[in-house]
């Protein structure tokens, strides 16, 4: 089975019709919609501070989103990067409550940083999609 990434970013709620054959590249290039930044953001119960750091943006620039309907291309590559992680982690952890909290819960191979507090850089989310698949196969304890 493979992550369902479109579903972590809103599915059809944001992406209309086409939500089962939206071509992710494209969509980050051109910007995602605002809403699978929300959509994201709430199912990993971002606080505002997290959202800061994992999308390296700061407060005002989030308030200017309420007037775009699309984010930029480089925010939109941050927001799947969260939504990769976090679709793996539900395949994995089988719910959002147990992705949530392992994604929370601090980790001897992150140095003792969370799974969450890694993601936001890419070296940082492939070692946690590398735990993930390690789960997966019984690897990982």
């Amino acid at each position: 089975m493979t992550p369902n990434i479109i579903a972590v970013l809103g599915g059809p709620q944001v992406f209309g019709v086409r939500g089962a054959r939206v071509d992710l590249l494209e969509e980050v290039e051109r910007g995602l919609p605002r809403r699978a930044y929300e959509a994201v953001s709430e199912a990993l119960e971002l606080t505002p501070v997290e959202e800061d750091r994992l999308l390296q943006v700061s407060l005002r620039t989030r308030a200017r989103w309420k007037k775009n309907a699309r984010l930029d291309a480089a925010t939109s590559d941050r927001v799947v990067r969260l939504a990769r992680i976090l679709a793996l982690a539900l395949l994995v952890l089988e719910s959002r409550q147990n992705a949530v909290a392992w994604l929370r819960e601090p980790s001897d191979v992150l140095g003792g940083r969370s799974p969450l507090a890694a993601i936001g850089s890419d070296p940082g989310a492939e070692k946690v999609s590398n735990m993930l698949h390690q789960m997966e196969y019984g690897v990982y304890a």
